[in-house]
């Protein structure tokens, strides 16, 4: 879950304005303000004070383009370039493309693209020819793109597109103002490649297809499928789990509809809206949050806020960013936190005529639950009820903050747009979207997920230096109606902004599916654990590890079993085993039934040398091999034991370095 922003997501940009605003309510008006029953008419209530409207939602001066920058920046990278510091070289191509004005932008992708061929990243070096085309590279220089781009899908076996390029390279000379001399010399080898490739393709059509390419130097990850089949009323998730609705203060939570066994894949959910931390905007793609290696500038051509790893993604954020664009720059030069950038995100990727159309239906029961309905992610836990008047007087002050801001773009018609001016009454529909925005900023306090990368050295095979960083937050509508346990049952990861979650444990039909918000019994205290529940996500935790007060990882006392009574669920009982003991049949103190401790004994003897294997697998960087023995070692010590068992819970570690891994990573 999210850590950040647990108290009034009030960053000290706001801090200052919103005590100024708090000091203009007197105590007769606050008591209005408490009386206020909406969240529209919250927000509403906080803008008719002027001093709500007084901080600046402009920032001139920052984050525009910049010719001088951009050509100086250029002007570095020809040098380094010159000198064979490719790196150096692409770095300063790299920044220079995020600031240049259109008129710049060709020639510094173009200068980028041989970088990229020096370093044999072809894939990205053709990237930018074909975007330094499209933009306007000059005619005469034609010829050095075109072969460049020849030589790259050469690399990459895509021959017939090769070919193609080599064609176009000996048009292009005709406007190539080069000697005579050169020109001939770049016509004979173009003229060269084609005859050899035109001979190989009569020699072996298949071997040279147009769909042959070479291994991609850093691979999409792929998601695994779901166990069983998709869940036609969740359909994020397996049609093993199902959820259900106590009606009370645990309210709905998911079982296993049948035994799951550890590493099914339960469910893979996009994210409704997802936002990067301000210090990965321009490391990090602002649609799938791939780590950039040659950064596409946004489509509007104005703004150097964010960057795209490819055209493809730009393509597919175009009408996104239409909307976001007049935004972007206040929610990220005011620090405003992940929590309200969600909130505000998750309004504007609706029309407003369909927010509109959903307005009595906003509290229906949803069926199918699917994340990408605003209706679902309403529904989600606020705790509205149990909220103090500032706390939701600083919510309000935030969501008008945001409210304004929103205001500036064109997400609402002139006609119901009204004045930025405490003295102008908002219109119906501003109240509307405003009270659904503070709505946001509740509902994602206890239900936004962070989404994270794993960075490891670069040729680095084991994982003794990695490390998990948070660098965006995203809400799952389905995944967030999961319950919390300290002892979870179910382990979550990234691909991309997918979260993909699968089961940790043996869970049994009718057994509730658990995830975790951050306290776990192995590595935090039972009163630290409570005591941070409580205060971030409002709840007394009751899980099994907390009511029967299981001890740290280090304090399970690794000589004592914990074996699980043969009657199975007609008993229940544990009965815990000395490793000292000579005794093979041990008597139940519930169900008075002996029971043959032999079995069990051997699968522990068993997954003995299984964990010396996944051990070897993870430091050899097998990482789909461990993952798949620790599995194997977890199915076979539920079958037989209970937790808290010490290697159990690290073989549960281990299951979690593997999926850390095999979802987002990056290398520095």
């Amino acid at each position: 879950m999210l850590e950040r922003d647990t108290e009034a997501d009030i960053g000290e940009y706001f801090r200052e304005n919103l005590l100024e605003v708090r000091r203009a309510v007197d105590v007769c008006e606050f008591r209005k303000f408490a009386a206020v029953n909406t969240n529209g008419e919250r927000v509403a209530y906080v803008l008719k004070y002027p001093e709500a409207r007084r901080l600046p939602l402009e920032f001139p001066g920052v984050g525009e383009k910049n010719h001088d920058r951009a050509l100086k920046l250029k002007e570095t990278g020809n040098s380094l370039f010159g000198r064979g510091n490719f790196l150096k070289a692409l770095s300063n191509y790299s920044d220079a493309a995020i600031v240049a004005p259109d008129s710049d932008l060709s020639v510094i992708l173009a200068n980028r693209s041989a970088v990229l061929y020096h370093l044999e990243r072809f894939d990205l070096a053709v990237s930018d020819a074909e975007e330094a085309v499209r933009i306007g590279y000059p005619q005469e220089l034609m010829y050095k793109l075109e072969e460049r781009r020849a030589r790259c899908l050469l690399a990459l076996k895509k021959h017939n597109a090769a070919m193609d390029a080599f064609k176009s390279t000996l048009r292009a000379l005709d406007y190539a103002k080069i000697s005579a001399e050169k020109k001939q010399k770049i016509e004979y080898d173009a003229r060269v490649m084609l005859a050899v490739m035109e001979k190989g393709n009569q020699l072996n059509s298949t071997a040279n297809s147009q769909n042959s390419t070479a291994p991609s130097p850093s691979p999409k990850k792929s998601l695994p499928k779901l166990s069983g089949n998709q869940n036609p009323d969740y359909p994020a998730f397996s049609d093993a789990v199902d959820f259900k609705d106590s009606g009370s203060s645990v309210g709905r939570y998911a079982v296993a509809k049948r035994e799951i066994l550890p590493g099914d894949v339960l469910a893979a959910e996009k994210p409704h809206s997802a936002v990067l931390l301000p210090e990965f905007r321009l490391s990090h793609c602002h649609l799938c949050f791939a780590r950039v290696v040659a950064p596409v500038p946004a489509s509007c051509n104005t703004c150097t806020i964010i960057i795209y790893c490819s055209p493809k993604c730009r393509n597919r954020d175009v009408k996104a960013h239409a909307l976001e664009c007049p935004l972007l720059l206040a929610l990220y030069v005011s620090s405003a936190s992940v929590t309200c950038f969600l909130a505000l995100k998750s309004v504007v990727q609706i029309p407003l005529n369909e927010l509109l159309k959903m307005k009595d239906s906003l509290n229906a029961e949803i069926k199918p639950y699917k994340g990408d309905d605003y209706r679902c992610l309403h529904g989600l836990v606020t705790h509205g009820d149990e909220r103090t008047a500032d706390d939701l007087f600083h919510r309000a002050y935030m969501a008008g903050w945001l409210l304004r801001l929103l205001k500036r773009s064109s997400y609402f018609p002139k006609e119901v747009n009204t004045p930025d001016s405490a003295d102008s009454q908002l219109s119906p529909e501003e109240i509307f979207v405003g009270g659904l925005i503070l709505h946001n900023i509740q509902l994602l306090q206890f239900n936004a997920h962070e989404i994270s990368e794993l960075v490891r050295p670069k040729g680095a095979i084991t994982l003794d230096k990695a490390k998990s960083i948070f660098i965006g937050g995203g809400v799952y509508p389905t995944v967030a109606l999961l319950n919390h346990s300290c002892n979870p049952s179910v382990i979550r990861y990234f691909v991309g902004t997918t979260m993909v979650v699968r089961a940790l444990r043996t869970i049994r039909p009718g057994e509730e599916v658990s995830e975790n918000y951050g306290p776990i019994f192995t590595t935090m205290p039972l009163s630290e654990r409570k005591r941070k529940l409580r205060l971030q996500y409002w709840f007394d935790c009751s899980c099994e590890a907390c009511a029967n007060q299981w001890p740290l990882l280090e304090g399970i006392d690794p000589r004592i079993l914990r074996f699980r009574c043969d009657s199975g669920e007609a008993c229940g009982n544990i009965l815990p085993v000395s490793t000292e003991s000579n005794e093979f049949m041990v008597t139940c103190s519930k169900c008075k039934k002996s029971m043959n401790i032999l079995k069990g004994l051997k699968a522990i003897q068993d997954t003995d040398s299984i964990f010396k294997t996944a051990s070897r697998q993870l430091e050899s960087g097998e990482h789909e091999k461990a993952l798949k023995a620790y599995f194997e070692i977890l199915k076979l010590l539920d079958e037989n034991l209970a937790p808290p068992l010490r290697d159990y819970h690290l073989c549960q570690q281990g299951v979690r370095l593997c999926l850390l891994a095999i979802g987002n990573t990056s290398f520095y």
